[in-house]
């Protein structure tokens, strides 16, 4: 009974370890991700604001009368 008891206790910090190693390898690469995404969104954001500046300076403007 201890015995079982005692290697299903190594099997759970084993997991743990490992567990923990992966979520250190992991990290950069998530946060690497998110700065990309924020990148493009950036990017995208620059690109529609300077489509509403052309598309607003190249409009006729109304006379008035």
């Amino acid at each position: 009974m201890l015995r079982s008891l005692v290697a299903l206790a190594a099997v759970g910090v084993a997991g743990i370890v490992v567990w923990k190693l992966v979520w250190v390898l992991l990290l950069p690469m998530v946060f690497g991700l998110l700065a990309l995404a924020i990148k493009f969104a950036l990017i995208g954001a620059l690109v529609y604001v300077l489509y509403r500046v052309f598309k607003s300076a190249t409009r006729p403007r109304a006379e008035p009368s």
